[in-house]
Order: structure tokens, then sequence, then C-alpha cells
């Protein structure tokens, strides 16, 4: 009988430290997957709140009509500037939503890093198509704060464009024009 709780008793403390990785691991795909659902319900503060405190850095470099993180010097970006920026846009559409898998985490420490297929479905009702899909993958650069994991730096990579590209830009002239 000895026997038999020791062993449960070392298997107990093994799994203890195997939940501890596997629960950072989830806290940091729950703050990437965070930013996407959150977007699509409009919860602007609850999409800050995946960032970094003190800012993050976007490249959108390889999609030229982002709304950020295009440029050659990507700075720095508190998280209302990233809100700010997705909001010139995202909320010209109808409906969006975003959809990210076969995720791959590495933690670290105190830091992560990640990988996701990325398969972003954007609709806005106009006179042509009115989808538009980005289809790609996502790396993020994590660290851990005292208010949990928190988004340094996001890359997004187009692979492929599905439905009506111009899209984006009908969506930006909605918010531009709701707010005249």
């Amino acid at each position: 009988m000895k026997t038999i709780l020791t062993a449960i008793l070392a298997f107990a403390g093994t799994s203890a430290t195997v939940v501890a990785e596997i629960s950072d691991e989830q806290q940091v795909l729950n703050t990437i997957n965070n930013v996407g659902y959150f977007a699509d319900q409009g919860e602007w503060d609850m999409v800050a709140a995946q960032f970094h405190p003190e800012g993050a850095v976007l490249d959108y470099t390889s999609y030229a009509n982002a709304a950020a993180g295009t440029s050659a010097a990507l700075p720095t970006l508190l998280p209302a500037d990233i809100v700010a920026a997705w909001q010139t846009v995202l909320p010209g559409y109808d409906r969006t939503h975003h959809l990210m898998g076969t995720e791959s985490v590495l933690v670290e420490g105190d830091n992560a890093t990640t990988t996701s297929n990325i398969y972003a479905t954007h609709i806005l009702e106009n006179e042509g198509e009115s989808t538009w899909v980005f289809i790609g993958d996502y790396q993020h650069e994590l660290e851990k704060t005292k208010d949990g994991w928190k988004i340094t730096f996001m890359r997004a990579n187009l692979r492929a464009q599905l439905g009506n590209e111009n899209l984006p830009a009908l969506a930006a002239e909605r918010v531009k024009n709701a707010g005249n």
C-alpha cells in the first residue's frame, strides 16, 4: 500500500509541473486568440489588453494595405494606437471572423514565441463581391507580466487572398464616412 501511495504522490508532483507548463502555453494561446476574437466582437478595450502596456511592434509588411505596420521602420505602438489603427478599417465591415489554428508555442521563462495559421474572413455587402479572406500565418512574441502574458511583437504573413481584394479600402471608406 505504501508503494502505491508513494507512486501516486510522485505522479501528482510530476503532473503539477506539467500543468504549470501547459498553463503558460494555454495562457499564451488565449492571449493571441483573444486579439481576433475581441476585434470581431468590437470589444476594443479587450483587444488593447492583450498587448504589452509599453507597446508592441506590428509587422504587416507582407500586406501593403494594412492599417498599421507597413512602413520600413516599424515603431513600437502603444495598445491604444494599435486599436486606433485597426478601428480605421475593421468596424467598416458588416462582419469579421478571425480563425487561428495549428498553433506552435515555445515558452522560455518569461518569454514566449508562437506561430499560427490565420484564416480571416471579412464581409461587407456592396455592389461587388462581398467577401475578402486573408490567409496566412501570424508570428507573435509575448512577455509574461504581472498581469499575464502580453504581446510585444505581431507579424502577419499574407500567403493568399480570396474574394474582393478591394474590400479593405471600402471598409476604411465606410469608417471615414461614418465619422463625418
